[in-house]
């Protein structure tokens, strides 16, 4: 079909007509190439199913969907600030050595702490229904007290806690839930902690007081973990999260106390075996961004509180169980990799 502009034909010839001016010739050029661009794109939209109406109103590529993927591994950094108390057996050490001197039933006292723990989290799972965790957490805790002994007077006490977790768990996610607003995962594994307090007291009855002990904890662990997503754009997903762990194990702790008003006595350590048992909890928000078209590696975020509470049964003391509480925010940020 030809089209016509003025006397010139829009049909290409080798040499434009003289009774075309150059405008003209230009015209007709350019009404013939948007035609050709016009009818190009209604045949592709009739090959896809699209009216050639409807191309001005189709929306711009969106990401693509995550492809099936068996593998997943992610890394992790964590920090918690928490406050509360501690308990510090005193007198254990001095029974040993002094003997008679220091009455019975000992006891552990109760002292306020302010903490700060750093720790990471290596993670991976084939499958993406079971994952391996491990964990490690470096804690650091410290306070002061005036604590009324009663057979050494009143204690003006400054203490440091240094404490180190190692951690493995198996976790477990529902498959069935993946993808939906409602998601959980149950786990269960072992923690093996260090730690190493200083005490030092001055006491108006006993002068010069001090207390090195270092503690070895195994604990069981099972926990649980629901989460329910708020709002999810292509690449944003913000959602809660909540989780509880119990534990339970045992502690071996060795205690040496040194009193400077006796300093010509060889002071020896004494061994307290306790068995100890509690909960964690953690109420977070989380924050997921997609990296990438695929969007297989993903950054992620939590923030919100954190809270521990634990029983410790210490042997002969004048209290059959003292209590730990800590609690105070928490921060988390990782990324994840399927692959």
């Amino acid at each position: 079909m030809k089209t016509k502009f003025g006397s010139c034909s829009a049909v290409a010839r080798p040499l434009p007509s003289a009774r075309c001016q150059p405008v003209q010739v230009v015209a007709v050029s350019l009404l013939a190439t948007f035609k050709l661009m016009a009818q190009n794109q209604s045949a592709g939209a009739a090959a896809a199913g699209t009216p050639p109406g409807d191309l001005a109103m189709m929306p711009p590529p969106m990401l693509q969907a995550p492809k099936a993927t068996k593998n997943e591994i992610s890394v992790s950094g964590d920090v918690m600030f928490g406050q509360g108390t501690v308990t510090l057996p005193l007198g254990y050490s001095l029974k040993q050595s002094l003997g008679g001197s220091v009455p019975t039933p000992l006891q552990a006292f109760s002292v306020p702490r302010d903490s700060v723990y750093f720790g990471g989290t290596l993670s991976y799972s084939y499958g993406q229904a079971w994952y391996v965790d491990l964990s490690y957490s470096k804690g650091q805790s410290s306070g002061s007290q005036s604590i009324n002994t009663g057979f050494l007077g009143s204690l003006d006490s400054s203490f440091s806690i240094d404490d180190t977790w190692y951690q493995l768990y198996i976790k477990y996610t529902f498959p069935q839930l993946r993808g939906r607003r409602f998601s959980a995962y149950l786990r269960a594994g072992a923690s093996y902690v260090t730690a190493d307090i200083t005490d030092d007291a001055q006491s108006p009855a006993a002068g010069r007081y001090s207390q090195r002990d270092t503690t070895d904890e195994i604990l069981g662990n099972v926990g649980f973990g629901l989460g329910y997503s708020l709002y999810t754009t292509g690449r944003w997903r913000f959602g809660v999260q909540f989780e509880g762990e119990g534990f339970y194990g045992t502690r071996s702790q060795q205690t040496l106390e040194n009193l400077a008003a006796d300093a010509g006595l060889s002071f020896v350590s004494a061994n307290i075996d306790n068995s100890l048992y509690g909960g964690i909890a953690r109420a977070t928000l989380r924050t997921e961004y997609r990296l990438g078209q695929s969007g297989l590696f993903k950054i992620f975020s939590e923030i919100g509180v954190e809270g521990w509470y634990t029983l410790i049964d210490y042997s002969g003391a004048t209290s059959s169980s003292s209590d730990e509480l800590l609690w105070g925010p928490y921060a988390k940020l990782g990324i994840r990799y399927a692959f």
